[in-house]
């Protein structure tokens, strides 16, 4: 890995903080100028639904409640009820009500609804259907017009849903038709309805393609006002969903200037829509992409993204007649997001061309600011090579509060250390523990002795010569290095202080030169931890070894001990020996404590006694015990 210089990296540093910065605050703008187009174009669906929403209830409050009073009233109810429907009762009580219509598309009067403004809506037909769903046709002078064979098949294809409005337990229902239109009906009259795109079929100049109706189905019951007869239905032209141009500019393609939405009506895999709005092929796919988002999600309403051209486009659709037993309509609004995308490219450029001014500024500034950072560092690494060559006694000028003088500052702390421990390696050249090198260190212990109330611990390896005898010396002393690295792990963390190895033998002392509370308690517990580390130290090594530990309590003599050259912080007295007496009579994997001892332990150790034994150095027998546990305190 190649190996740079301090003022390469801190360049590097600044200009990955740099290019960082950039990237998320590119990231950053893009996803917010994207959030707030979101919230624009949902706003504008919104609002074309909710004008379409009040445009469709302004053109059907009153016509459905007339149809619902002519429904159920006692002529209709009554023309119905007859063993042979009085079709031309309910054709001249349906003219009456709402004007004589021919099919759809037909000039005849305007039905009681009214559309925005003050205009009526226009009637497409109105037409009556028995219980089982079948259309009822009024004969030539029995009031209303030749039922067109366009219309009477679309009813007719969906007598199921009909039968299936007759028999719900709803009242009146809205269902959607496509009801083609035949040239010698269409006369002159110029339909304003939504339609779909013109046929691409052969046929007069006045030929248009299907014309999409909305549909009131009312239900007629019978007197007891359960049994139904039949239905009323009631065909309105659909409105168009955009705004159309002003009548002198009608060959200009039609657009909603206050939005850019384009609007149409998805029925049956269909999509309805003036052609001059959506034209041929963008409406095929819109209404394919429609379909296949219906297929994968039943929510409605709901939008997605699609592609027309290459160009991204907002798709918002909605149920018409949510819970109708009806095939469905769906109304379409699309949004082109070009604009959105030119915005977001070209935020993308300012924030690219700042970001890269930004970065040229900061490159500028960091070769400035590593030159003042240089000397700093230079002076840093001309220390650690003295430290190097074990100059301990370097120091650096402190010159700034900032990270370089506070390194400074740890750099000098870092030195008086490494030259406090190459004390404290000369002092442990003549002490055995660490404990007592840093107090000797601090003067914390006079040279000479002291009283001290102490525990004493002795370890001796049971058979030792035996094992030994036939084994070559680097064996032996492999033998105890492993040994005693496992004990001396062992006695550190119960407060002990390892005094002295003698061949396989240790001294560990509890309370010298530093007391702690229960000293004889940490002495009982080291030593039966020491039993149960040469237990598992036997589990993996080669070589198996028993231990006999004696511990005895009580007043002793500590201090430093020997000569001028060589000295050694030991404690001697009575205890001392009967510590080591215990160990010489103790038994493989036996702990012997005295009198004492047990007196410090109280009833929390669990020992027993083996009677009083004599030992060489004392006049009178020694009570002695074998311990067994030790509770914590």
């Amino acid at each position: 890995m190649p190996s740079f210089s301090f003022r390469a990296k801190l360049l590097l540093a600044m200009m990955l903080v740099v290019a960082g910065g950039g990237v998320t605050t590119l990231l950053i703008t893009q996803r917010h100028v994207r959030h707030t187009f979101e919230r624009a174009y949902q706003l504008q669906f919104r609002r074309q639904v909710d004008f379409f929403s009040s445009l469709q209830e302004s053109r059907l409050e009153a016509t459905r409640e007339q149809c619902l009073r002519l429904a159920q009233s006692e002529a209709v109810v009554k023309a119905l009820s007859a063993a042979e429907p009085d079709v031309a009762a309910l054709y001249n009580l349906a003219n009456a009500e709402f004007g004589e219509t021919g099919g759809p598309g037909r000039g005849g009067p305007r039905g009681p609804g009214s559309a925005p403004g003050g205009r009526r809506s226009r009637v497409s037909f109105h037409r009556f259907v028995n219980a089982e769903g079948s259309p009822l046709l009024p004969q030539e002078g029995q009031g209303g017009r030749r039922f067109s064979a366009a219309l009477r098949a679309r009813i007719e294809s969906q007598a199921q849903f009909f039968t299936a409005a007759i028999t719900s337990s709803a009242t009146q229902q809205i269902a959607y038709l496509a009801a083609e239109l035949e040239t010698n009906e269409l006369g002159s009259v110029r339909f304003s309805g939504l339609r779909s795109r013109p046929s691409n079929q052969a046929g007069s100049p006045g030929e248009r393609g299907p014309i999409f109706q909305e549909v009131i189905v009312t239900k007629v019951l019978a007197a007891d006002g359960v049994r139904p007869l039949g239905a009323l239905i009631l065909g309105l032209p659909m409105p168009d969903l955009v705004p159309q141009p002003p009548s002198e500019d009608r060959g200009a393609p039609a657009t909603n200037v206050s939005s850019g939405i384009r609007a149409g009506m998805l029925y049956r895999g269909h999509l309805y829509a003036n052609p001059s709005v959506i034209p041929d092929v963008m409406a095929d796919q819109l209404a394919d992409a429609v379909q296949a988002n219906l297929a994968r999600t039943s929510n409605s309403p709901a939008e997605f993204n699609w592609k027309f051209a290459g160009e991204l486009q907002r798709v918002f659709y909605q149920c018409m007649n949510p819970g109708s037993v009806f095939p469905p309509a769906h109304q379409v609004c699309v949004l082109s997001m070009a604009d959105a995308e030119r915005e977001r490219f070209q935020i993308r450029l300012k924030i690219a061309g700042t970001s890269l001014g930004v970065f040229i500024g900061a490159m500028i500034f960091s070769l400035v600011l590593s030159r003042g950072l240089a000397a700093p560092v230079q002076r840093l690494t001309a220390g650690a090579h003295e430290v190097a060559k074990g100059n301990l006694e370097v120091r650096l000028p402190v010159r700034s509060t900032d990270e370089i003088g506070r390194l400074t500052m740890a750099f000098n702390e870092m030195t008086e250390g490494l030259a406090l421990k190459e004390k404290y390696r000369t002092v442990l050249n003549l002490v055995a523990d660490e404990k007592v090198a840093h107090q000797l260190i601090h003067g914390e212990i006079a040279l000479g002795g002291e009283l001290r109330e102490i525990s004493v611990l002795f370890c001796d390896i049971r058979g030792f010569t035996a094992h030994t005898q036939n084994m070559p010396p680097a064996e032996v002393i492999e033998m105890l290095n492993e040994h005693m690295t496992a004990l001396t792990a062992v006695v550190k963390p119960h407060h002990g202080v390892l005094d002295k190895f003698v061949g396989d033998l240790l001294m560990a002392v509890f309370g010298a030169p530093v007391h702690h509370a229960n000293d004889a308690a940490n002495a009982a517990r080291c030593a039966l931890a020491l039993l149960a580390a040469r237990e598992e130290l036997n589990r993996t090594s080669r070589h198996q070894l028993a231990v006999g530990i004696g511990v005895a309590t009580g007043t002793v003599v500590a201090g430093c001990m020997g000569s001028a050259e060589r000295m050694n912080y030991t404690v001697l007295g009575e205890r001392v020996n009967l510590a080591s007496r215990l160990c010489s009579i103790a038994g493989p994997g036996e702990v012997l404590v005295d009198e004492a001892t047990l007196a410090k332990l109280g009833t929390r150790a669990q020992a027993e006694p083996k009677g009083a034994v004599e030992l060489k150095g004392f006049k009178t027998p020694v009570s002695v015990f074998r311990l067994r546990s030790v509770q914590e305190f």
